[in-house]
């Protein structure tokens, strides 16, 4: 689970004293923070799951509490007897510790919900618009080459090949297209248990997978001796790596020269595939992990990136992409060094 933050607002000091005796008990490793404004999303921590503890007010404006793409932020829990928009109001002869922490496991429960059903909600508008757009342009390039193969002569047997090796293609696109969707989907939708993986044996299986296309690219991976033992899915974590690679393979350069590190970052360890090809375009740069939920907004380079953001994010890690100071590009994520 993110680390969980109380921020509290302007509240009066009998409810503040309420308020910090429930927190404390129910939520003994949480963060408190005392402040005079609301956090916004520009200088708060998207990772972190926060109750807001505001005084309702009877004047102004609530809090921002959605992102650019309406997801929410985080729970919202008001004070005072005015009438207010937010999660939850409680009223003054309510300002007991144990009213209290009622109030905040309710909210936190609620706020679980709503963004559930955003992101529920936006995987339903990608597969409607986006799976149907990126599937029709495959469907097209066969009917065009089957019409084509009618009226071409038998004897022209470099002309058939072609088409049919444009066939060949489009199909392997559409079930690739087809195995990505149905398995961020099933991810999302089926609870996984996470347990010990050790990283090692997992990136072993994938570079055995690729073995073939490794030596096709004339490509050379560069991978320490010893990684860490992880806590997550052994299946995502393939296919994690799997895609990663493969990127790297597309976009390495000939001869491609391919880094895989480990290392720990905090209470993360942090892993890092690196190339030495031409790195991502800036205007890019932006668009590589967008989450799945929100591709039907928006053309994203691929499927692949944001199904490796999604797989990451449901074992309680983050992903990204740093230009090198030389040319290339690295491509890092997280996974938290403790189970959730």
């Amino acid at each position: 689970m993110p680390s969980l933050h109380f921020i509290l607002v302007q509240l009066p000091d009998d409810a503040r004293e309420a308020v910090l005796t429930a927190a404390r008990a129910e939520f003994p490793t949480a963060e408190i923070i005392v402040g005079d404004a609301s956090p916004s999303p520009a200088n708060f921590f998207s990772q972190a799951e926060c109750v807001l503890v505001v005084r309702a007010a009877t004047e102004g404006t609530e809090p921002l509490n959605t992102d650019p793409e309406g997801a929410p932020l985080f729970p919202v829990v008001t004070l005072g007897a005015a009438t207010s928009g937010c999660v939850d109001t409680v009223p003054p002869e309510a300002w007991t510790p144990r009213s209290l922490a009622r109030v905040f496991r309710a909210a936190l429960e609620q706020h679980a919900l709503r963004v559930e059903n955003h992101r529920l909600r936006g995987d339903l508008k990608t597969v409607a618009r986006r799976f149907r757009h990126d599937v029709l342009t495959p469907i097209s390039c066969i009917n065009t080459g089957t019409c084509v193969l009618k009226i071409v002569p038998a004897d022209e047997t470099a002309t058939i090949a072609e088409i049919l090796q444009n066939i060949d293609a489009s199909s392997a696109e559409i079930s690739q297209l087809i195995e990505r969707v149905s398995f961020v989907l099933r991810a999302s939708a089926e609870p996984v248990k996470m347990h010990k993986v050790e990283m090692g044996e997992v990136l072993e299986s994938v570079l055995a997978e690729l073995e073939k296309e490794i030596q096709q690219a004339s490509a050379t991976v560069e991978s320490p001796r010893l990684w860490p033992s992880v806590s997550g899915v052994p299946a995502w974590l393939q296919v994690i790596w799997r895609n990663l690679l493969q990127n790297a393979l597309r976009h390495g350069g000939p001869a491609a020269r391919i880094q895989l590190n480990g290392s720990i970052d905090g209470e993360a360890y942090r892993f890092t595939i690196a190339d030495c090809g031409d790195g991502v375009d800036s205007t890019v740069i932006p668009l590589l992990f967008r989450p799945f939920e929100q591709l039907h907004s928006q053309h994203s380079p691929g499927l692949g990136l944001s199904l490796v953001h999604r797989l990451i994010t449901l074992q309680g890690g983050s992903c990204g992409y740093t230009p090198r100071e030389e040319s290339g590009a690295l491509f890092h994520f997280t996974l938290p060094r403790t189970s959730r």
